[in-house]
């Protein structure tokens, strides 16, 4: 189980820092720094961040039980 926990906890940080390096720029012009800094900017954008991210985690571990490799 501590296999499947460490598999997890890897690709959920893999996956939040490659799409907040490739959102988190455009999403802070589109909103507008006033928004950003003293709106609900940012927590707005981490929230949908983490929950991309725990999708993203949950389907490719579910590919790799698919696939079978052994994550238990």
């Amino acid at each position: 189980m501590i296999k499947f926990w460490l598999i997890a906890i890897f690709i959920f940080i893999i996956s939040t820092y490659i799409l907040s390096k490739l959102t988190l720029k455009s999403n802070r012009e589109e909103a507008g720094e006033r928004i950003w800094r003293f709106g609900n900017g940012r927590s707005v954008y981490w929230r949908i961040l983490t929950l991309c991210s725990f999708g993203i985690t949950v389907v490719i571990m579910l590919i790799m039980h698919w696939i079978g490799i052994p994550i238990l």
